[in-house]
This record gives C-alpha cells, sequence and structure tokens, in this order.
C-alpha cells in the first residue's frame, strides 16, 4: 500500500479545481473561469486497491490586495511546504511569465520535488511552438516530470494517477476508504451556492461574495438547509436578488440541484442575502466564514 500528500498549484483559471473533481469522480472544488473561485484549501482523498493519496486543491496564485488574499495566500504556502509531490499546473497554450517564474522561484526555495502538469493539451495545434514555451519551464526548474492532460475531458487522468503513485512512499491509509474528502457537508453546500452567484454575476460580486449555511433540519425524506450570501454593498445584494427575486432564484434552483446530487434526498434551500461591509479585511468575518489561517 502507497499513501502521500499532493498539492495543487498554479494561476487561477488553469483548471486544478476540475482537475481534482476528475480524479475524484465527483464535484469537490467548485469551478469557474473566473479567478478567486478556488479560497479554501480544499483535501480531496482518491482511494484504490493500491494508493491512498490526499490531494489539496489551493487557491490559485494572484496579487494579495485584501486580508482575505493575503489568508489564502498564507493557506498555499503552508500546504506546499508539507506536501510530498507538488503538481504545478499550467494551460497548454502559457508562456513564461512572472507569475511562474514567482511560483518556481517559491519552489527553489523549499527545494520542492514538483512535476510540471500541461493541461488543456486538446487546444495544442503547433506541437513546435508548444515544445518551445515547455521547455522555457523546463529549463528554469528541475520538475521530475512533466505531463499533459485535458482535465476537463479527463485525458490521460488515470496515467497521472500512476505517474502520482510512482512517487509515493509505502505506508498506511490514513482515512477511511470510503472518504473523497475531509470537508464538512456544510462547506460543500457553501461553495455550490457560491458558485451559482459566481456564475449569474459580474464585475466585482464574484469576488466579494460568500456563504455560510446558517440552519439545518433533516426528516426521513427532506433537508431543510437556510443559507446566507454575504456580499459587502446594498447595490450587490439588489443585483444578486434581481427584479422580483428572478436572480436569487435562479442561484437557489441550480445550488438545490448539486445539493440534492450530494445528499441523495430532496432539499428545500432557502436563501438569503446579507450585507457586510468590507468583510473580506475583518479578522472577525474571516474567522466566521472559515478563510482565517492564524498566524504564520
Amino acid at each position: 500500500m502507497k499513501y502521500g500528500t499532493v498539492a495543487l498549484i498554479g494561476k487561477c483559471s488553469v483548471g486544478k479545481s476540475t482537475f481534482i473533481n476528475q480524479i475524484l469522480k465527483i464535484k469537490l472544488s467548485i469551478t469557474s473561469a473566473k479567478v478567486q473561485t478556488t479560497r479554501n484549501l480544499i483535501t480531496g482523498i482518491y482511494n484504490d486497491d493500491e494508493a491512498q493519496i490526499v490531494i489539496y486543491d489551493t487557491p490559485g496564485i494572484f496579487k494579495s490586495f485584501n486580508m482575505m488574499n493575503k489568508e489564502m495566500a498564507k493557506a498555499t504556502r503552508r500546504c506546499l511546504s508539507n506536501a510530498d509531490l507538488v503538481l504545478f499546473i499550467i494551460n497548454s497554450y502559457d508562456r513564461l511569465n512572472k507569475i511562474d517564474r514567482d511560483i518556481m522561484d517559491n519552489f527553489k526555495r523549499q527545494n520542492l520535488k514538483v512535476m510540471l502538469v500541461v493541461n488543456k493539451s486538446d487546444l495544442i495545434t503547433d506541437e513546435d511552438d508548444f515544445r518551445s514555451r515547455i521547455k522555457e519551464y523546463k529549463d528554469y526548474y528541475p520538475f521530475v516530470d512533466a505531463v499533459c492532460i485535458s482535465s476537463l475531458h479527463g485525458t490521460f487522468i488515470d496515467n497521472i494517477i500512476e505517474d502520482i503513485k510512482s512517487y509515493m512512499s509505502d505506508g498506511d491509509a490514513l482515512y477511511d476508504e470510503e472518504l473523497f474528502t475531509t470537508e464538512p457537508t456544510r462547506f460543500l453546500i457553501q461553495e455550490y451556492v457560491r458558485e451559482k452567484v459566481i456564475e449569474h454575476t459580474e464585475e466585482e460580486i464574484p469576488h466579494s461574495i460568500t456563504c455560510l449555511v446558517e440552519t439545518w433540519e433533516e426528516t426521513d425524506n427532506l433537508v431543510k438547509i437556510g443559507a446566507s450570501i454575504i456580499c459587502e454593498k446594498n447595490g450587490q445584494k439588489a443585483i444578486i436578488i434581481g427584479k422580483g427575486g428572478k436572480m436569487i432564484k435562479t442561484i437557489g434552483t441550480e445550488a438545490r440541484r448539486d445539493i440534492e446530487e450530494l445528499l441523495g434526498v430532496k432539499v428545500f434551500l432557502d436563501l438569503f442575502v446579507k450585507v457586510k461591509e468590507d468583510w473580506r479585511n475583518k479578522e472577525n468575518y474571516l474567522k466566521l466564514y472559515g478563510l482565517y489561517n492564524g498566524d504564520d
């Protein structure tokens, strides 16, 4: 039996969350093309007859403009330093830039074991240009391996699982094989709701909202959930609710479908919108919403 931990790292929108969902065959991390979709360090657990691999989906790399961003960066740094293997995920069309160099400079400082994972391989059109761009990454850091995948289509996902196993050590599984995550069910539900807000809103709203499950009531065949969408301004609240409540009804309907698939029972989801001004810069709110990681 092999056991090990893997951290996913990369710029925003390179497909880290889609990757972990493909490996686990379940919707663990929410996905979106918009930045800051993943905010928390999310733990996924892959099990088969040969290995248990604990996979950490980290927030994307971006500049820290507020306390929330700094807490997200702190969680990522801690995760990298403790992982047995790091997967540095890039897009197949990327060219080495300053953000990439900063990430790999951090690898150098910690002398990390890193595999380069080139996602969206189905979009490669010019093989010579592709190889030239990937060589820039390989010349900058001594990766233990480099592989191509497509998270969206699941291409070569089985291959990369076997590649990861080759870097794991012999050891007993830490978690029950029935578990696919250590995240609480309420956290997953909060994320499902937030995903739908991100999908249906624009400009600053996706970055300035979070979600909190506040009530939970179970009967034999129904789960009643009350959840709040937290925003920073009254104008944002009006947009999320929408004219005649149309927007929040759409958000609730789509989130409820995902929640019912997760729980396997019928769900009644009641959504509210609350305004908490500048919550992303206030420690008490970050703690309440599970986004505070303490001192380094």
